[in-house]
């Protein structure tokens, strides 16, 4: 009879062993999701300190608004000074073309 005395007095233990077992994994489960979270949230307020304010972003806005104009600004400049240079260039290759007209006449009168 000592026996079935044990069993049952086994079974609990070992149940209770278990349960003991059993709440340590949750617990140091639970440890690790409040380490990690604990982290995370120490990072998302570096990444918040970093990332600019709403008047420092209306303040780039505007400054990129002012570049994109000074921008227009230069490429008709461009445009303008292109089309300069492209009058230039004929004057030149029309004068070029006389000059060498008249040397070459000068030269035929000069060596005839």
């Amino acid at each position: 009879m000592k026996k079935n005395d044990k069993t049952p007095k086994s079974k609990t233990t070992d149940s209770e062993r278990e349960t003991i077992v059993l709440l340590e994994r949750m617990h140091s489960d639970i440890q690790r999701i409040a380490e990690t979270q604990s982290s995370t949230t120490a990072r998302i307020a570096e990444i918040k300190a970093d990332m600019p304010t709403k008047s420092e972003v209306n303040t780039i806005s505007m400054a990129v608004m002012s570049l994109s104009g000074d921008i227009k600004t230069l490429q008709n400049d461009v445009k303008n000074i292109d089309t300069r240079l492209k009058t230039v260039e004929e004057k030149l290759d029309k004068n070029l073309d006389n000059h060498e007209k008249r040397i070459t006449k000068l030269e035929e009168k000069v060596f005839v």
